[in-house]
């Protein structure tokens, strides 16, 4: 781990849950190392990497689990505001929290609001817990860990993301010897427990035969 944390090895190769590692100058055929990136294009890249996943980013959101990041960060955010790359946003409920998005990812696709996802419990959208919560209203907890008699979503479930709101949680097992997704428990969550769900349930569905076809690999 340290070896490939001090850039000496590389993940050559990959068989399950198995890493086979080489070393960095061999596997790539280098005869001299590449130059290092300096602090700069470590920030930028930082910055740019959560506003490419993200959308609208804040400190936390871009520094998560790297708070010594966050002073260079914040300059590198205030230099594009001044070039107007960035503009500043406004979210109900953040407090004193600030949120930055680049002008062009606030011109909203109409077409989004009837897109379905059928997220990870830890994708980015929802493993930042706060963030989650501040602009969904939802907090998912992951009860891989919780005791089954105390579950409520089930051991795996997974966020379903309609628009721009987390209507339901999916506990889905994939049986690879079948070839079929299974549905464990499903969960309705926020408005979608108490209003009209026909056409919702249907959207949700088409969006789960596409999902077993990804997680099958056809």
């Amino acid at each position: 781990q340290l070896a490939f944390y001090e850039g000496r090895v590389t993940i050559s190769e990959r068989n399950g849950m198995l890493k086979t590692y080489e070393l960095m100058d061999r596997h790539f055929g280098w005869n001299k190392s590449p130059k290092a990136a300096s602090t700069l294009e470590i920030t930028a890249y930082l910055l740019d990497r959560s506003l490419r996943a993200q959308g609208v980013v804040s400190l936390d959101s871009i520094c998560h689990l790297d708070a010594p990041s966050k002073k260079a960060v914040r300059r590198l955010i205030e230099a594009r505001v001044r070039r107007k790359e960035l503009i500043p946003v406004a979210i109900e409920g953040a407090g004193k929290r600030e949120h930055w998005a680049r002008p062009e990812a606030l011109e909203i696709a109409g077409e989004a609001a009837e897109r379905v996802h059928i997220l990870s419990p830890f994708d980015p959208l929802i493993i930042q817990r706060k963030r989650t919560h501040l602009i969904f209203g939802y907090e998912h907890l992951f009860e891989a860990y919780v005791p089954k008699e105390k579950r409520r979503l089930g051991y795996f479930a997974l966020p379903v993301l309609a628009g721009d709101e987390i209507v339901a949680a999916l506990d889905l097992k994939t049986d690879r010897q079948n070839r079929k997704l299974l549905l464990q428990k499903w969960n309705w969550i926020g408005a979608a427990a108490k209003g009209p769900r026909k056409e919702l349930k249907r959207r949700i569905e088409a969006e789960m035969h596409r999902f077993e076809r990804f997680q099958l690999g056809e």
